[in-house]
């Protein structure tokens, strides 16, 4: 007998930004959920995982990259039905992103604002968190720049 009952997911997400561009990974065509869009590196939270400790997992898995406590901010929460995602804005990091998770995600890029009103986002409220992740370290580099 099959189980109907849809499996919930806690998930967890990573906007990755520098120089006033945003890391985006693009979904494989043969996945279940949101196929062939583009969506922000993370995945589901693990029995015991804090929130930070499954965004710094799936990040390494997925990306190669370590962030450690303190350069990451949660900015929100995206809940569907099925879901319940954990979206934070990731400022620093050690090592270069590359594709580690290719059974996951055909691709990656780097978007500026003006770009993403041509993607097709995993869920479209995924924008909001975008832009004002972008918002953000554009006031810092403002600040910076004043200083």
């Amino acid at each position: 007998m099959v189980d109907s009952d849809p499996v919930f997911n806690d998930v967890v997400c990573g906007l990755l930004v520098r120089s006033g561009r945003i890391l985006l990974v693009h979904r494989n065509g043969t996945r279940l959920w949101a196929p062939n869009s583009w969506d922000a590196p993370g995945g589901h939270i693990e029995q015991g995982e804090s929130d930070f400790e499954a965004l710094a997992r799936e990040v390494r898995e997925e990306l190669g990259i370590a962030v450690a406590p303190g350069e990451a901010r949660l900015l929100g929460r995206l809940s569907g039905s099925d879901y319940d995602a954990r979206v934070f804005a990731v400022d620093s990091w050690s090592g270069e992103p590359e594709n580690r998770a290719p059974k996951e995600h055909d691709d990656l890029a780097w978007f500026p604002e003006e770009q993403l009103c041509d993607l097709v986002l995993a869920d479209p409220d995924l924008l909001e968190f975008i832009v004002g992740a972008l918002r953000h370290e554009q006031g810092r580099v403002l600040e910076q720049g004043s200083s």
